[in-house]
């Protein structure tokens, strides 16, 4: 049996991940210290946001699964 499953979340964190490399980036490049710390600020949220997407994710797929419990439609009355 094969199940196909579309989970386009897995695409955020990396999104996340590029966008705080970028903020990095922009930091190192940034004229002054108040924008480098912001930028650092940024990287950090978006570093943050995708640890906590993986972490969601994670949970969502690894749930315990009661398999001596039959389905719903399957339970007799």
């Amino acid at each position: 049996m094969t199940i196909h499953v579309d989970i386009p979340t897995l695409k955020q964190p990396e999104q996340y991940r590029r966008l705080a490399r970028q903020a990095i980036r922009n930091a190192e490049q940034a004229p002054t210290a108040y924008f480098r710390l912001g930028f650092l600020s940024l990287a950090s949220g978006w570093r943050a946001l995708a640890e906590q997407a993986e972490k969601k994710f994670w949970e969502a797929t690894h749930e315990q699964v009661h398999w001596d419990d039959p389905a719903p439609e399957r339970r007799a009355s």
